[in-house]
């Protein structure tokens, strides 16, 4: 199953106006205007794009790469101290615990804290988790990446407050060339689902990858996805931190060479795009969008996906 050979079957609708759609979502207990949220990549969101999105009421998940200026202490430093609505941020398994620790010590307010690493299904993943639950119990705990149902049960049984699910799916991503390891995100999205089912679990599923077409957002919500994460819609964004060369954006998956400056492991390639619209509008786009995917889908607000049928079609 993937974006490009899923399509879904349209419903009898009895919306007035496709306007009248509600996108809002409710995630781990916090609302949101839409079920999209911009990659956690330097390339993709800034400190200025996060402030933006908090105060409009959208979800982010701020990256986890940088040092002094622009690390994560100071990241939450100055949203506490300027009271953000939301705080959201990325670790490592290894790299931030150190962050965690001062974070805890100081009894710093963090509303999501994502685990973000290439391969979740994993032993090393279990330490940083039990020290979040235990020293920062009130802040919700997504960790990633998995692409399988025993994956995304792996975490499920470890207590994670959601699971963000794809490997090798983005366009920056070469794990799959390099590794020959991958599932297209939206099949690993239904293996996700069912097995959460299987194990009465219902915490929430983040579609990282892979989505070409604001249409994908209803496919992945259709097959039982809660978010859906994208790099390419917003590091081409006006207002993205992304460079300009040429005229267009310079989008760099987090392993490419041009991030790391080293040939260690590496699994993603710099894409340049081209830049046009801002943040705000781009989300505007993918608004009026998903209301037209709910029109179609019989419905009123995001529910309407749940009884959605879908068609695959292979040409």
């Amino acid at each position: 199953m993937s974006y490009d050979t899923v399509t879904l079957r349209p419903k009898r609708s009895s919306l007035e106006s496709r306007d009248l759609a509600d996108t809002s979502i409710v995630f781990c207990g916090h609302s949101f205007k839409l079920p999209v949220v911009p990659a956690n990549m330097v390339d993709v969101i800034s400190q200025k794009n996060a402030k933006w999105l908090s105060e409009n009421g959208y979800f982010y998940i701020y990256h986890r790469f940088g040092d002094g200026s622009t690390s994560t202490v100071k990241f939450v430093n100055d949203t506490n101290a300027e009271n953000w609505k939301l705080i959201s941020i990325s670790v490592g398994v290894d790299s931030n615990l150190a962050d965690l620790r001062w974070i805890a010590t100081w009894g710093k307010r963090v509303d999501f804290i994502t685990i973000d690493v290439a391969h979740a299904h994993h032993d090393n993943i279990k330490s940083t988790i039990e020290f979040i639950k235990k020293h920062l119990p009130k802040t919700k705990l997504i960790v990633g990446n998995v692409a399988t149902g025993e994956g995304t049960e792996y975490l499920a049984r470890l207590g994670v407050d959601a699971v963000k699910v794809g490997i090798g799916g983005g366009s920056i991503c070469t794990t799959r060339y390099m590794t020959g390891f991958h599932l297209p995100t939206l099949h690993s999205v239904m293996e996700a689902d069912q097995a959460l089912s299987l194990i009465n679990c219902e915490i929430p599923i983040i579609a990282d990858g892979g989505a070409k077409h604001y249409g994908d957002v209803a496919k992945a919500l259709t097959f039982g996805a809660s978010m859906v994460m994208s790099g390419g819609w917003f590091a081409s964004c006006l207002d993205s931190p992304a460079k300009i060369a040429d005229g267009k954006k310079v989008y760099r998956g987090s392993t490419s060479y041009e991030i790391k400056g080293n040939h260690r492991h590496i699994e993603g390639r710099a894409l340049e795009l081209y830049e046009g619209l801002s943040y705000s509008e781009r989300l505007m786009e993918i608004k009026y969008a998903l209301q037209s995917s709910i029109s179609l889908a019989g419905g009123e607000d995001l529910g309407a996906f749940n009884s959605v049928k879908w068609d695959r079609i292979l040409s």
